[in-house]
């Protein structure tokens, strides 16, 4: 199955989407752009493998999120 990261987790078609993938037996990783929104995703995505939290619209957060993520992979999506 594939390794999948979706950002935007903790509600809506992230959400959504990531519950679909995980139930498919996909290994998902959650994101949320702050410790709340974090905690939220995977209370939402209970089979998540894990999460991460990064705040998208600031340039030196997501520029920590892809090394974080350049890290933890290789991934199959994001």
């Amino acid at each position: 199955m594939a390794r999948i990261f979706i950002t935007g987790s903790s509600d809506g078609l992230g959400a959504r989407a990531a519950n679909a993938l995980i139930s498919r037996g996909h290994q998902v990783y959650v994101h949320g752009r702050n410790a709340q929104r974090t905690a939220d995703a995977q209370k939402h995505c209970p089979g998540a493998e894990g999460t991460f939290s990064a705040d998208l619209s600031d340039v030196e957060a997501t520029k920590k999120l892809a090394r974080e993520l350049e890290e933890k992979g290789p991934w199959d999506g994001m």
